[in-house]
């Protein structure tokens, strides 16, 4: 049966929901492309926890939070109900959609499959300002100590990671599922802080040596460790 919890009580220092978001700025708001922006903005509320998961997204609440009017809302609404970052519940309204075990194994299923190949071409490919850029990255990491920044963090080390194939289909699909695994990486960021890190540098240094067995298997033990990591947080209602 699938398991599906919210999120932790949300601070009293910060606003959350709808109050967390800020007026699309002007320059956002150009014809034809106003619900892009407004999806866009949505999505990384949703990653970064500002929009918790079972928020009620009232189409009118947003326009108005926004500063837009409500057709590039709802047209926004519409697509992340398609791309699965919202649920469309009839009568009820949209909501942010809850963390799952079912999506977590299917995300984590994908991921190993997608990051096992990547990391094979990556490790045959990469180039010298591709692993400094996962230098740079990691050097942000070893600093951070905030559990959204660490989670945004590992979703751009990874699609860092990705453009070492030289393969920029498979660095779309690695970005799509970066973004996904971010909503849920974000669960358990501090406790995973030391241990991310630690395997992230050992993915550089094999990436850096061109072995592409030690890289790959270094990738799916990574993965394979969140997954679980991610799951025991969802189970305790984390």
């Amino acid at each position: 049966m699938t398991t599906a919890v919210g999120d932790n009580p949300p601070s009293d220092l910060a606003p959350t929901g709808i109050a967390s978001l800020s007026q699309l700025p002007e320059e956002h708001r150009s014809r034809g492309r106003t619900s892009e922006a407004v999806r866009d903005q949505l999505i990384e509320a949703i990653m970064s926890g500002g929009l918790g998961a079972g928020t009620h997204l009232n189409a009118e609440n947003l326009a108005r939070q926004l500063g837009v009017s409500h057709i590039p809302v709802r047209e926004a609404l519409r697509s992340l109900d398609a791309d699965g970052w919202v649920t469309i519940r009839p009568h009820q309204g949209v909501f942010v959609r809850m963390r799952s075990e079912q999506e977590l194994v299917d995300l984590f299923e994908a991921r190993m499959l997608i990051e096992g190949q990547t990391t094979r071409c990556g490790a045959e490919r990469r180039s010298a300002a591709q692993l400094d850029a996962l230098e740079d990255i990691l050097a942000r990491q070893r600093v951070c100590d905030d559990g959204l920044g660490l989670a945004q963090i590992n979703a751009e080390f990874h699609v860092a990671a990705a453009r070492c194939s030289q393969n920029q289909t498979l660095v779309g699909f690695a970005r799509a599922l970066s973004m996904r695994a971010r909503f849920y990486f974000s669960t358990v960021a501090p406790s995973r802080r030391q241990d991310s890190l630690h395997e992230h540098t050992l993915l550089v240094d094999a990436l850096r040596r061109r072995d592409v067995q030690q890289a790959v298997l270094i990738v799916e033990q990574h993965v394979a460790a969140t997954r679980l990591a991610v799951l025991d947080a969802i189970r305790d209602g984390r």
